[in-house]
């Protein structure tokens, strides 16, 4: 008998689970097109949750009837046709706003039920999907956006991220996981698509001279962060689609659904070990998977922000453009997508740190392409601050945020860029309203997580917004989950306190020492002094 048997054998069931089971989520389309029609106020409540099966979320407040929609750009991939449909759906019905998030989406606000079938119908007709953007089930399948193009790579991710995403995301069998489920394929040496922190991580290796990829499992972070484990096996290329779908089939068949906060794989792959994961996935396979090579090894940082220009494989040029926090504008992505067409080959990528990534740009162009983006915002040479920073969407939109995020790391920037102007490190700021850990705050130089408490510790006194602290935290080579200090500081006063943090780091650090390094030589105590 599976974990899902058990679970569910004779006890009441939540009430995701319990909605999951009356109707397929996938099937509510035939709903939000009734809903287009009838209005906001006929949406019944447990429809209403299974929108996010297609990447609809009602946003603050939701009493405002206004809509928040994400837009599944597999690997980041997209075309500058596709491009202008997204920048179009912003101007037309968002207000002229979107978001780039670090999975590689486009969310875009201030939506109506009546625009959903306009809008996804527009999607469909370039190619682009919102089913499984959200929701328990294969979301996204994020990868590295020089995929194909990277001359230092191990090997291409990019086919292969689309082929998981064609045959899993959507796909009915998986309409019903435990939980969300994350997939991510890194081909290059850096691993920038973060596999210590996905359900499934596949990550480029080299086995006796032939390319594929090893496999990570059960990462994932919110309030109680794991970092995946090596399952230790190599994968050859025709191998990866099936590994994909079984681990998915392990998941789906014996993940946890008693209680949705122990409902991750991370939990399984923590309570049965690699050991047992791999001989149930190899059962299902039907054939013993190689061992990974023996010297395998994680890269010394997985952090690569894209931003900047690269020199592809065939000559040309990837640039990198730095968004601020990002959030961008219609008019900037009407833009990009001009940019991509005049001067490339019309293909254009999303990162995992909320930039954005022009192809295919001949050597001619770069320095006209470097001078129109910073013309309309969007930099390719520019602080490390503004590299380095992300945040969440935050109170402005989603109901489960307690803090201000877009609006407080612009803040956070431009008082850092006036405080240490060309600094030389290479430093992560990742801000969060809530712990759902959107933005990986425990894993960056600095994570902050947006919370509320009560002034002078009086239990009826107002609520204060406040930042959570955590330091160090670093994926790759000796990864660790970031420290998290005791004190809280005054939302209005957090770039206060990170200039004189790393104005400490720039005085007391040793020769060749990164911020990881250099708080791993702290004991909490003076971490809790620092600054």
């Amino acid at each position: 008998m599976s974990v899902l048997t058990q679970e569910t054998s004779g006890v009441k069931l939540n009430r995701m689970e319990r909605i999951k089971k009356e109707k397929n989520p996938f099937e509510v389309w035939q709903d939000i097109e009734r809903y287009a029609l009838t209005g906001f106020e006929s949406i019944d409540p447990d429809d209403l949750d299974r929108f996010k099966w297609y990447g609809i979320y009602t946003q603050r407040p939701q009493s405002d009837g206004y809509l928040m929609l994400r837009v599944k750009l597999p690997n980041g991939d997209a075309t500058s046709k596709q491009w202008r449909v997204i920048a179009g759906h912003s101007r037309r019905f968002g207000q002229g706003l979107a978001d780039i998030t670090d999975r590689q989406n486009i969310q875009l606000h201030w939506l109506r039920i009546e625009n959903m079938p306009t809008i996804n119908r527009e999607l469909e007709e370039v190619g682009l999907s919102i089913k499984g953007a959200c929701g328990d089930t294969v979301r996204n399948v994020i990868g590295c956006p020089l995929a194909g193009v990277d001359h230092t790579e191990i090997i291409d991710g990019w086919p292969f991220a689309d082929a998981i995403n064609r045959a899993l995301a959507g796909n009915p069998e998986f309409s019903d996981l435990p939980r969300k489920y994350k997939i991510s394929v890194s081909g290059c040496v850096e691993q920038c698509a973060h596999p210590e922190i996905n359900d499934l991580g596949l990550v480029g290796v080299i086995k006796n001279g032939e390319a594929g990829f090893e496999a990570w499992v059960g990462g994932g972070l919110g309030s109680q962060p794991h970092l995946a484990k090596r399952l230790g096996v190599f994968i050859r290329p025709d191998q990866v689609l099936d590994v994909s779908y079984y681990v998915t089939t392990i998941f789906r068949d014996f993940g946890y659904r008693k209680n949705r906060a122990h409902a991750r794989l991370k939990f399984l792959v923590e309570d049965w070990g690699v050991e047992k994961f791999r001989q149930v996935l190899e059962e299902r396979l039907g054939y013993r998977l190689e061992d990974a090579p023996a010297d395998y090894q994680s890269p010394a940082s997985s952090y690569r922000d894209h931003v900047g220009v690269y020199r592809q494989k065939d000559g040309r040029y990837a640039i990198g453009l730095a968004t601020l926090r990002g959030r961008v504008n219609a008019d900037q992505l009407f833009a990009l997508a001009d940019m991509a067409d005049q001067y490339g080959s019309g293909r254009l990528r999303a990162t995992t740190l909320q930039n954005v990534v022009l192809l295919d740009i001949a050597p001619e162009h770069v320095e006209t392409v470097k001078r129109e983006a910073a013309t309309i915002g969007l930099p390719a040479e520019t602080s490390n601050f503004r590299r380095g920073t992300i945040a969440c969407t935050g109170i402005q939109f989603c109901k489960l945020a307690v803090a201000e995020t877009k609006d407080r790391a612009a803040g956070i920037i431009e008082s850092l860029d006036q405080e240490l102007p060309g600094y030389p490190h290479q430093i992560s700021i990742n801000i969060t309203g809530c712990p759902n850990s959107c933005t990986r705050y425990q894993t960056a130089d600095i994570g902050l997580l947006g919370s509320l408490v009560r002034q002078d510790g009086n239990p009826k006194g107002e609520k204060e917004e406040v930042f959570q602290i955590y330091l160090g935290g670093k994926l790759g080579r000796d990864m660790q989950l970031g420290h998290h200090l005791k004190r809280r500081v005054p939302a209005e006063e957090a770039k206060e306190y990170i200039v004189r943090l790393l104005k400490r780091f720039d005085a007391e650090r040793q020769n060749g020492e990164t911020f990881t390094q250099f708080v791993n030589r702290h004991t909490l105590e003076e971490l809790e002094a620092l600054s």
